[in-house]
Formats: C-alpha cells, structure tokens, sequence
C-alpha cells in the first residue's frame, strides 16, 4: 500500500512535465524513477555524458540497443513516442508492407534503396525518423 502510494505521488508529481520530444520523456521517465543521471546511466551501462546529452536535446535520437537496455529500468509507455514502438518490433512491422508492396515498390515510395529496406527488415539497421513518417502512414 506503501508503495502504490508513493508511485502515484511521484505520478501526479511529474504528471505535468512535457513529453513533446525525446529529451523530455527521458528526463521524465528517469526522475519517475528517482534516480540521477549517474546511476540511470551506471544501472544500464552507458557513459552519464550521453545520456545527458539526449536528456538536454543535443542527441534526437538514440538507437535500438541503448533503448532496449533503458526499457529495462524506464517505463515505456512514458519513453516511446510511436517512432521508438515502431523501432522496437520495426522486422515485425516492415514485413507485412514488404509483403503487400514489394521490396523495390516499397523502397521507392519511401525514397531509400530496397538494400536500405531489406537491412531494416532484417533489423541489421534502425530505420530512420523521416522514413518512419512515410511508412506510418501507410499501415
């Protein structure tokens, strides 16, 4: 009972935060959690500098790897905008469109080589932001 209470307090605490970006729903989901940067950063094994430099806005982007060791400790519903959900299950996702368009089709609607796509697809490589864009709208 303890507990609920105190997570719904540091809820309504932070409830009022932005999540417009990034940096703002990292900084957020790290402070839902109480700790500092240093001890997010040592808990998952990345350099405080980075993660610092997402949570002030000169880093836009982080990659799949480093999202994947931060939704071991950060809540994801907080930290995932649509792009990082898609990322996350993006060789689930970019199947069926492949499938339904065709590698090459596919690649040209979205302006990128098909051996861009079929890395994607694979999950060899994370897509990018503005392709994302195209290929949302087209689920």
């Amino acid at each position: 009972m303890v507990v609920q209470i105190a997570t719904n307090w540091k809820l309504l605490q932070f409830a009022d935060m932005p999540c417009n970006n990034l940096a703002q729903r990292l900084k957020k989901a790290r402070m839902l959690t109480g700790m500092s940067q240093v001890e997010l950063a040592n808990k998952i094994g990345i350099s405080r500098s980075v993660l610092n430099e997402v949570e002030a806005g000169y880093r836009d982007k982080i990659l799949r790897p480093t999202l994947l060791k931060l939704l071991t400790v950060l809540d994801k519903d907080i930290l995932c905008d649509d792009y990082y959900l898609f990322v996350l299950e993006q060789e689930k996702k970019l199947k069926p469109l492949v499938e339904k368009y065709g590698l090459r089709k596919l690649a040209r609607m979205i302006g990128v080589d098909p051996s861009s796509l079929d890395h994607w697809k694979r999950g060899d490589y994370q897509i990018s932001r503005k392709c994302f864009e195209i290929l949302w709208k087209l689920e």
